[in-house]
């Protein structure tokens, strides 16, 4: 799984990223094992978007064990 340093830490990439719709705009995240779910910019940025709190709601919703299987 690549990793990348930034400003925010360090952010491990490479999951599928799952997608949630609020609003009209698509917010994406990926599991990681140590952080759980992360908001993620596929541009490769590294930057870390905010996150609504009704956001977080629907994604613990819909993924209530998170990315574990």
């Amino acid at each position: 799984m690549p990793c990348y340093l930034t400003p925010n830490g360090v952010l491990c990439t490479g999951n599928e990223p799952v997608s949630i719709e609020h609003k009209g705009r698509t917010y994406r995240f990926e599991w990681s094992g140590g952080c759980r779910w992360l908001p993620v910019n596929r541009d490769g940025s590294g930057r870390r978007s905010p996150v609504p709190v009704a956001v977080w709601q629907k994604l613990e919703a819909k993924y209530p064990k998170g990315g574990e299987k």
